[in-house]
């Protein structure tokens, strides 16, 4: 009989042991979930009673949403596009003052080449996309004009600069003269009057906006009042991100404040919030008298650069930024012509380069923006006006 109790006691005390640790698990499960859900669904607290004992009760919250919102994941490839519209058949244009002295006809064949170069009729290739060509006069000037998918281009033998509905463009070659019709560089045809042709392409949501300088780098020293361009670049950049967040983009800035950043680390600031475009934001600096709007992208491989600074210009050589080089100048060009409309200032061009590490380091489409020239006294005080750079901002922010 003793036995028996005996082991009925150690049974009872096994079967209590049991209650207890199974008490406390559900209870340190229940502590760990509610912790995880305050913000978002209820909160669960204890409230003691009359008794030793305490009961539960639940308390609903309103859930509200996230501050930050995760970057998208990454994705290298080219972005989709929506099947474009049948080109239109082009009409001439002939502006006021000017006077149609040929409309083509010329051209004997859709490419020649000259030397190791391929160059492209711009009559034929323009007829292929249902353009219209002509030879052109103004004053004691002639130029030779493409109308393709509603743009206007005006080009001249042997220079490199162009108009695109009247926007300075640089392109690589100056375009060559042969038998009164004007070829192109295979290079121009396919890396800037194609793109232009094509339109705005998608360029995702996600942006990186990079104001130059900071810190020791302080940038060149405005001469009306001696500020320097770090300051200005970095106001240029808080007052983008809200006009672009408006527009349904997910903006980043390389700096928020005085902050000294390598251009390497710029590259890797955008890859890490895998950014889809990348805009840097600088102020120029020359000859007093020299004034007007620069936007550069990197240049093709097999482009020679625009100007390369003193530094090498590898024109043979494959940069990271190349695969999006049609992606780039058409959102150099977009930007390059809203900043114009929007602050009517002087213009100097798109242009090609390539040592600017800060955009060919990058793989993703991107520019660099000069805004003016704070060496110019009349710019200067322009860029000193917060109005004026709410413009360039503005500007920016019309193109995307």
């Amino acid at each position: 009989m003793h036995l028996i109790k005996q082991k009925l006691a150690i049974t009872i005390l096994v079967v209590s042991m049991g209650l207890i640790s199974c008490e406390s698990t559900s209870s340190s499960h229940t502590q760990k979930a509610n912790s995880i859900g305050i913000g978002l669904q209820s909160r669960v607290a204890r409230t003691p009673t009359s008794g030793s004992k305490t009961r539960q009760f639940t308390q609903t919250v309103r859930a509200t949403a996230p501050r930050f919102i995760p970057p998208a994941p990454p994705n290298f490839n080219d972005p989709r596009e929506d099947p474009r519209r049948a080109p239109i058949a082009a009409q001439p244009v002939i502006l006021t003052g000017e006077q149609l002295v040929n409309q083509g006809g010329r051209a004997k064949s859709y490419s020649i080449n000259l030397g190791q170069d391929k160059w492209v009729s711009l009559e034929l290739w323009g007829k292929a996309h249902k353009g219209w060509y002509g030879q052109i006069r103004k004053g004691d000037e002639e130029f030779f004009r493409l109308v393709i998918s509603g743009m206007r281009f005006d080009l001249r033998p042997k220079r490199r600069l162009i108009t695109c509905q009247g926007m300075q463009i640089w392109m690589g070659f100056g375009p060559q003269l042969i038998g009164g019709s004007l070829y192109v560089h295979h290079l121009d045809i396919k890396k800037h009057l194609a793109p232009l042709a094509a339109g705005m392409p998608n360029l995702g949501k996600v942006a990186v906006i990079d104001a130059g300088h900071g810190r020791d780098n302080q940038g060149t020293r405005s001469t009306f009042n001696r500020e320097y361009e770090k300051q200005y670049t970095l106001d240029w950049a808080q007052r983008l991100k809200p006009l672009l967040e408006k527009k349904g983009w997910r903006v980043y800035l390389t700096r928020n404040g005085d902050k000294s950043m390598s251009l390497t680390e710029r590259v890797r600031f955008a890859d890490k919030v895998r950014a889809s475009i990348f805009i840097s934001l600088h102020f120029n600096a020359a000859a007093a008298r020299v004034r007007g709007l620069e936007t550069y992208c990197i240049a093709p491989v097999g482009m020679p650069s625009h100007f390369t600074r003193g530094n090498p210009d590898p024109v043979s050589s494959l940069l990271p930024n190349n695969p999006f080089d049609e992606r780039s100048f058409q959102l150099a060009a977009r930007v390059h012509n809203q900043i114009l409309l929007k602050c009517r200032m002087p213009d100097r061009g798109v242009r090609r380069i390539r040592f600017m590490s800060v955009i060919k380091g990058q793989r993703r489409p991107a520019i660099l923006v000069e805004g003016g020239y704070l060496s110019n006294p009349s710019e200067a005080h322009k860029i000193d006006l917060s109005t004026y750079r709410q413009k360039l901002a503005e500007g920016i922010a019309a193109a995307l």
